[in-house]
């Protein structure tokens, strides 16, 4: 989106609204999950001794294809910004499905219950980030494509 809003610094809007800070912000924004991702293909055992462990199942190999897709596919989509949207959403439900079994503050007392609720506040942050890059995405391509027919 590229109207400037009345209350914006010149200089601050300018860095707003750089293609090169919302790559960095999509880059940054999908971190932990295509690092994970990475990490995760190149330790396949430990992976899927912790998926097995966190889903109690004993054969976890078609979850751990799935959380592969996911976290580096749902990464890839939002980086390059194509079908952000399907990305965002991806690592948004996926976060949301982890955050709810890992971290389930409400079986907990004490320290543990805090720590983990602050956890599960950040997790849920997290997923409206992703619905922010995905309206940005889309409101970005938007503005393009009325630029592109203004000029024609």
């Amino acid at each position: 989106m590229r109207a400037r809003t009345t209350d914006t610094p010149r200089r601050v809007a300018a860095i707003l609204d750089s293609d090169i800070t919302w790559l960095i912000a999509r880059i940054a924004l999908t971190l932990p999950f295509w690092w994970s991702g990475i990490d995760k293909a190149t330790h396949p055992r430990a992976a899927l001794d912790e998926i097995g462990g966190l889903l109690h199942i004993s054969s976890p190999r078609p979850a751990y294809a799935a959380l592969l897709i996911v976290q580096l596919g749902g990464s890839a989509l939002v980086i390059v910004n194509r079908w952000a949207w399907l990305g965002a959403g991806a690592l948004g439900a996926f976060t949301l499905i982890v955050t709810l079994l890992a971290h389930a503050f409400w079986s907990l007392d004490g320290p543990a219950r805090f720590t983990e609720m602050n956890t599960f506040l950040e997790h849920i942050a997290l997923i409206a980030a992703f619905v922010f890059a995905a309206v940005t995405s889309q409101q970005r391509h938007n503005a393009s494509k009325l630029t592109v027919s203004q000029e024609h």
